[in-house]
């Protein structure tokens, strides 16, 4: 699995178990268990993100995601993780911080790219809480159509989208 960059943000195969330390502070955010999670989801156990590591690890490509800075050990900072999988592309910018700064449109550029090069017909985002405005509206301005919409099992609604690869594809907006 490639190193993905774009000079801003870089997307690094993730290493288990010695990212999990990096890991786990975000996910004991309230904000990023609501974006990412579900609002309400309590704080995740370390144990509990080593073995959602491990199973996306499995499912698909991996990668944290990291962004240029010259203060950061070799460059580059931790701000959150992704998988790439042609049926689920979750992005988690963990990092409270690095939150609404432009780098998930980069990571999902850089993913598109990544999807093309392996020959994928689609991607799909295959959950996204229909309060998480701001990712409903990232994957829109890289072209995914919505696909479906629907309410998990505690009646939360969520939106399907997808993106045709074999079509020629939007650039998302700055």
């Amino acid at each position: 699995m490639p190193i993905l960059q774009d000079g801003t943000v870089r997307l690094r195969p993730v290493a288990l178990p010695d990212d999990i330390d990096v890991a786990w502070p975000w996910y004991q955010d309230e904000e990023t268990l609501a974006l990412s999670q579900r609002p309400g989801t309590e704080a995740m156990s370390r144990s509990r993100v080593e073995r959602m590591y491990q199973i996306q690890s499995a499912r698909g490509e991996f990668y944290l995601i990291e962004v240029a800075d010259p203060e950061a050990a070799g460059g580059w900072r931790p701000v959150g993780d992704v998988m790439l999988a042609p049926d689920t592309l979750p992005i988690v910018i963990g990092e409270p911080s690095a939150r609404r700064r432009g780098i998930g449109r980069r990571v999902l550029a850089l993913l598109i790219a990544r999807a093309q090069e392996l020959g994928w017909a689609e991607l799909q985002a295959k959950q996204i809480w229909a309060h998480n405005l701001g990712s409903r509206r990232l994957f829109q301005s890289a072209g995914f159509e919505q696909a479906a919409a629907a309410a998990d099992e505690g009646g939360l609604p969520y939106e399907r989208y997808r993106l045709d690869l074999r079509r020629p594809l939007k650039t998302p907006e700055a």
